[in-house]
């Protein structure tokens, strides 16, 4: 073999290499870290007795929190690209893998959408759907943020009917399913401070809390059947609570997941309304409905707490790498009486650094190679 047809085999090699590890790094890289997430098993520790096991198989449910498409103001190309190149390929791999019955998102979808003319909202819902799209047995839902609509100081009339109206979410909303209750809430609204959105959202709760009522005293005297005569009597469950805000806490100071915020970070003090929901809203809401579990997102670290009802509460780390370097998501296995909840990795930003580095330098093989070939004799 000549020369140049010994460089022009080595050359080739190494392309043929290149676009192997290109596959890996883009595709197959996800699919290796994200089968070991597995969806968990239900055990007696959250079982309820007090309600009627259901008939239904359990619900498979994924929560995914602050996915953040960048807008045109703080978005350069190169992140944008690679930022959602990376939550595309994680939710579509996931979706292969777990067969989810339901997705949720848990607010912030957007970066910039409280700031977003209609016209570069719309552009960027129908992104959104692009990237997150899913076969028709799978339901979808969302819950507003603020950086969607803005916080509530924030929020105007139009900007709350545009994300209600793209994502079918408004401020309050219930969701059967699988005779498990679902109750997705906008934290903005929870203000409890008279605004048009706050009491138009009071006024739903508290008749959420009267069907719950209903539902779960019927045949009782606890119950008045005035109150209950224009709702359909179904089997009880208490409700997921699913919204943007954590309910309040201090801070992250007692987050042990491995998700949770660094320090300094963790120990910063959260003020209610912005970085939590009030300490007033957070017990309103504890009184009326009742939780047995919430789900929520915002701070882009993740967190498990117990509140002191016995109440578990999951804050979701952001689906991210602009916000987290190593992201996470949930999988929860759901009944009307128990449920289990099992964190996922995503794979990290530094490992995809370093793969990307392995590519550039064989890449620049490539180079020098092709160089070599062409000027020698």
């Amino acid at each position: 073999m000549g020369f140049r047809q010994m460089w022009h085999a080595k050359l080739l090699r190494l392309l043929v290499l290149l676009v192997l590890l290109v596959i890996y790094c883009e595709f197959l890289h996800y699919y290796i870290v994200l089968i070991f997430c597995t969806w968990p098993a239900l055990d007696s520790q959250f079982k309820d007795i007090f309600v009627t096991q259901s008939s239904h198989k359990p619900l498979k449910a994924m929560f995914i929190a602050d996915t953040h498409l960048l807008g045109s103001r703080d978005g350069h190309w190169f992140d944008k690209l690679r930022r959602e190149w990376q939550m595309q390929r994680t939710f579509q791999t996931s979706l292969s893998i777990h067969s989810p019955d339901v997705v949720f998102v848990l607010g912030d979808l957007f970066d910039e959408g409280k700031w977003s003319s209609d016209k570069e909202f719309q552009y960027h819902v129908d992104r959104f759907k692009k990237m997150f799209h899913h076969s028709k047995d799978i339901s979808f839902y969302a819950v507003v943020g603020n950086h969607d609509i803005g916080f509530h100081y924030d929020v105007t009339i139009e900007k709350h009917e545009r994300f209600q109206k793209a994502f079918d979410a408004p401020s309050v909303k219930v969701l059967r399913i699988r005779d498990s209750v679902f109750v997705l809430l906008n934290s903005m609204a929870m203000q409890n401070d008279g605004c048009t959105l706050c009491s138009e959202a009071l006024r739903k709760i508290y008749k959420v809390s009267q069907t719950l009522k209903c539902w779960q005293f019927q045949g009782y005297e606890q119950v008045s059947k005035e109150n209950c005569k224009n709702i359909e009597i179904l089997p009880y469950s208490r409700p997921i609570i699913l919204q943007h805000f954590p309910m309040y806490r201090p801070s992250d100071f007692n987050c042990t997941t491995p998700d949770a915020a660094p320090e300094p970070l963790k120990s910063i003090s959260f003020q209610e309304n912005f970085d939590c929901l009030s300490q007033s809203s957070t017990k309103q809401i504890f009184k009326l409905l009742n939780p047995r579990l919430i789900m929520s997102g915002h701070t882009h670290h993740g967190c498990y707490r117990v509140h002191s009802d016995g109440t578990p509460e999951w804050t979701v780390a952001s689906f991210s790498w602009r916000n987290k370097k190593a992201p996470t998501f949930l999988l929860a296995l759901i009944t009307s009486d128990n449920f289990a909840v099992h964190q996922c990795a995503i794979p990290k930003e530094t490992t995809w650094n370093r793969q990307h580095s392995g590519i550039a330098y064989i890449e620049l093989m490539v180079v020098i190679a092709d160089h070599i070939w062409h000027w020698s004799p």
